[in-house]
């Protein structure tokens, strides 16, 4: 029991924070938050919304059973010079063997599009293949990228290694998959908010129904406040053993390494579903500071392609996209409070999404 009292105490004493109410804000910080929250506009991150301050920069990628997916707003122009580059790139590629490196060199699904086929490296082995698939549409280029395996070309069925195998090439099922991505794919402006099934990457949308094998993480940081930003990922089909709050001897262990406190935890409703929440402050190592570090995860242990587990997290304090010094966070833990409220209370399903 003596060897037991430290860690409770330490326990309570992180504990204790989140009975409290958090103060009233002063003037100043009213306008702060009146500033950050007057113009939220709604967002689409995979098959959710989430209302998000109208200027804050946003970016992310995602993956599709297995395969990369990467977006970026360009001209048609820039899109066409930069495939022409990648294809004289990988065409002057030589393999260090006597077999090719360039195996496939097409167009994917019209004219704005390309599907390339090689071994990755010259000193790859020659059943490796990288998938890449590009395609321009509505201002948005989306890229594809996979990674399979071909022992039919060059031959290697009668390598005992290869004999074993249940598959020995997979280049038709990862050239469809690239394919049906690419075909799926329609860019859209990042106010745009879809009305058919689908799933939302920045500057595009994946049209279909939802499936196992989503997963996408974004990333908001708020144009006023350089060292604030908001981090949110969804996954079709990760099982957590335990929810957030369950997982509380290892949280509280992280937050006494770190000098960290609770703010504010439990459960959450949020407009059709229910979440947990835990706030912490804590000392910043990379900059330095005291921040805070606040999450909210949904689904944790029943995440389906219907009901998609997703995290959230709010982190003020962190470094500065030019790695500025910085003397303290920008917000004040009231003003984080007031600010992480407006906006994760917004977090819903997409009418339609699924």
């Amino acid at each position: 029991m003596k060897r037991l009292l430290p860690l409770l105490i330490t326990s309570l004493a992180l504990a204790l924070p989140a009975c409290g109410k958090p103060r009233p804000l002063t003037l100043q910080e009213q306008q702060t938050v009146n500033a950050l929250t007057s113009n939220l506009v709604p967002r689409c991150v995979g098959r959710y919304l989430i209302d998000m301050p109208a200027d804050a920069k946003m970016s992310g990628m995602a993956v599709m059973q297995h395969a990369r997916v990467d977006t970026q707003a360009m001209p048609l122009d820039a899109f066409e010079k930069e495939i022409a580059a990648r294809e004289a790139q990988l065409k002057a590629t030589k393999s260090i063997d006597a077999y090719p490196f360039l195996y496939a060199n097409s167009p994917a699904w019209d004219a704005h599009s390309r599907f390339l086929m090689h071994r990755g490296a010259p000193d790859n082995a020659p059943n490796r293949r990288i998938f890449e698939g590009y395609r321009w549409d509505n201002g948005t280029r989306i890229s594809v990228k996979a990674t399979g395996w071909d022992y039919t070309n060059p031959d290697r069925t009668d390598d005992p290694m290869v004999k074993s195998m249940t598959q020995v090439t997979n280049v038709r099922e990862i050239s469809n998959q690239v394919f049906e991505l690419l075909t799926q794919f329609r860019g859209r402006a990042d106010d745009e908010i879809p009305a058919e099934p689908g799933f939302c990457i920045p500057g595009g949308l994946l049209r279909g129904a939802a499936r196992a094998g989503e997963s996408v993480d974004y990333t908001f940081r708020l144009k006023p406040l350089p060292d604030v930003k908001f981090s949110m990922s969804t996954y079709s089909d990760l099982q957590e053993a335990e929810t957030l709050l369950q997982r509380h001897v290892q949280i509280n262990a992280a937050l006494a390494l770190s000098n960290g406190r609770t703010v504010r935890k439990g459960k959450v409703v949020l407009p059709g579903w229910h979440a947990e929440e835990w706030l912490m402050e804590r000392d910043m190592p990379a900059t330095k500071v005291r921040g805070h570090v606040f999450t909210l995860e949904g689904n944790s242990m029943t995440g389906t392609p219907q009901t998609p587990y997703v995290d959230l997290d709010m982190i003020n304090g962190v470094p500065t996209l030019n790695h500025e010094p910085l003397p303290k966070a920008s917000l004040t833990e009231a003003e984080a409070l007031a600010l992480w409220d407006a906006v994760s209370r917004t977090l819903r399903p997409r009418p339609n999404g699924f």
